[in-house]
């Protein structure tokens, strides 16, 4: 839906956000129609919500809840108005898409509190403690309060990011000749483009439903300083910092450069680049509108992740090593080890980010099943197991 609603608005005549919008809001229809019609996701017990109201309207409640909705929303304005890197032009069409779709927001929140208060098993959520605050009562028990905050610090911090990349990506699509050339370098960068995009688009709209009624709500986000850190790392602004260190493309060696001269082996590199990619959007996509970095919105055990606990960062590391080809020694050995250990540095940074996340999910008792299958049916595991059964068999 998202490729073909792109190809149809490609010639649309308006501001490149509105058009980002259009593509969000009919790939958003149908991943909505999947999850509600189809795996009926409104039924979750893990929504917390009875199928019919359980109360009567309480118009104060109400009231309280949509004053703390829109303290949330000010909140983070102010972080946005307050912070050098939103002042950037990078993020003009976030905030030009923001305040399109404000009117409809205001209209639209009343109506969607109500829906959820009459349903609420606990009514007496982070929302309706919010208004409190202002006329002095502090809670006895700040933790609901601190959990509401981070979970909106992550989509603050993640959903401006992922829609630029989405409406920047688009744009570049539009601009690029619709036919096609079909060798293999043409489709190899067409492809790449189309699964980065692919990636940013379900990013965003995952960001934007953290939605109680539909069961992608946040149950809980990462506690601590360090896993924050290690997560915020990878991305825009703190990635810049942290790429002038980890450089792992000292020679400006790509695989392209390596292996031009040899078409076959070139064309077999780049389709196992592809796979890797793939793999990693798939990773994406399966966590349909669930997706989301530091935080627990559900346990995903289907698509990649029946193999394997990390499919994303290990497809994306392992991608790396075969676009920047670091251990090719074209400006000496010395430069191809310290771009090894480079990478490897990148690596660590995501097998600390695997770690800190398995820490976090360890909470839920479901994810400890899920490990618990992973260490005994998974990729890995099977994978050492037939090495012991040959070593067996070979030692006979």
């Amino acid at each position: 839906m998202a490729l073909a609603s792109a190809w149809l608005l490609r010639d649309w005549a308006e501001a490149a956000h509105l058009k980002t919008l259009a593509v969000l809001a009919l790939s958003t229809a149908a991943m909505l129609a999947m999850d509600l019609l189809v795996y009926r996701v409104q039924f979750n017990p893990t929504t917390e919500l009875a199928p019919e109201p359980i109360r009567p309207i309480d118009p104060l409640r109400l009231l309280q809840k949509l004053i703390g909705f829109w303290m949330t929303i000010g909140c983070i304005a102010a972080l946005y108005a307050l912070l050098p890197e939103y002042g950037n032009a990078f993020y003009q069409p976030f905030k030009d898409a923001a305040l399109y779709l404000l009117p409809g927001l205001i209209v639209a929140s009343p109506f969607y509190i109500l829906h959820v208060d009459r349903r609420q098993r606990d009514p007496l959520d982070a929302y309706a403690q919010l208004p409190l605050l202002l006329t002095g009562h502090r809670p006895a028990d700040w933790s609901m309060l601190a959990a509401h905050a981070r979970g909106w610090l992550v989509k603050a911090f993640f959903l401006p990011l992922m829609f630029v990349y989405a409406n920047n990506d688009l744009a570049e699509l539009w601009s690029a000749p619709p036919l096609l050339q079909m060798d293999f370098q043409h489709v190899f960068s067409r492809l790449i483009d189309i699964f980065f995009l692919l990636d940013v688009l379900l990013a965003v709209i995952a960001y934007a439903l953290t939605l109680r009624v539909i069961d992608s709500h946040i149950r809980s986000t990462e506690p601590t300083i360090g896993g924050w850190a290690i997560c915020l790392i990878c991305y825009r602004p703190f990635v810049d910092v942290q790429g002038h260190y980890i450089q792992y493309e000292l020679d400006n060696l790509s695989w392209e450069k390596v292996l031009a001269p040899y078409p076959l082996l070139y064309a077999l590199w780049g389709s196992a680049i592809l796979l890797l990619v793939f793999i990693y959007v798939w990773s994406t996509a399966t966590f349909g509108l669930r997706f989301s970095n530091l935080t627990h919105r559900g346990i995903i055990t289907n698509g990649p992740y029946r193999w394997v606990k990390h499919p994303a960062y290990l497809a994306k590391n392992l991608s790396w090593w075969l676009i920047a080809v670091p251990f090719i020694a074209g400006a000496g050995s010395l430069t191809a080890v310290q771009s090894c250990l480079m990478l490897g540095a990148a690596n660590l940074i995501y097998y600390l980010r695997a770690r800190t996340e398995e820490r976090h999910l360890s909470a839920d008792p479901v994810y400890r099943d899920y490990q618990a299958f992973i260490a005994r049916h998974g990729l890995f595991a099977r994978a050492a197991g037939v090495i012991r059964l040959a070593y067996a068999k070979l030692a006979q």
